[in-house]
């Protein structure tokens, strides 16, 4: 069984981006008809039809995004990121330590294969 566990605040901010950026084509009208809602009372309705689509299709997209995060995957890399995501303390710093890791590891990789050609 798997013990994962997707971040609650990843998870807000994952929506409140999607909301924003992924469905800019729903959020865009939808401000600019509720502006124009304040003097015409159809342009508020369909602006907030608009926003409530677009808050749904964002919720759905982050759910998405959180059941592919949850499942077993074959890629390692992918492995070693979800395990820094759900393991205790902050995500933030363990993904930063992670980011190091592989980019000490490729600086390693990258010297060690420098010294073989040269010799």
């Amino acid at each position: 069984m798997n013990n994962r566990k997707y971040p609650t605040s990843l998870f807000i901010i994952g929506l409140i981006t999607n909301i924003l950026f992924h469905f800019f084509w729903l959020f865009i009208p939808g401000i600019i008809l509720l502006i124009i809602g304040i003097f015409v009372k159809p342009c508020l309705y369909i602006g907030l039809a608009l926003l409530l689509i677009d808050i749904v299709l964002s919720l759905i997209e982050q759910l998405r995004i959180r059941q592919a995060f949850l499942e077993e995957s074959d890629n390692p890399a992918f492995r070693e990121f979800q395990d820094a995501l759900s393991t205790d303390g902050s995500w933030k710093n363990n993904i930063v330590d992670l980011i190091n890791q592989k980019i000490s590891d490729q600086e390693n990789e990258t010297r060690s294969d420098d010294k073989s050609k040269d010799e």
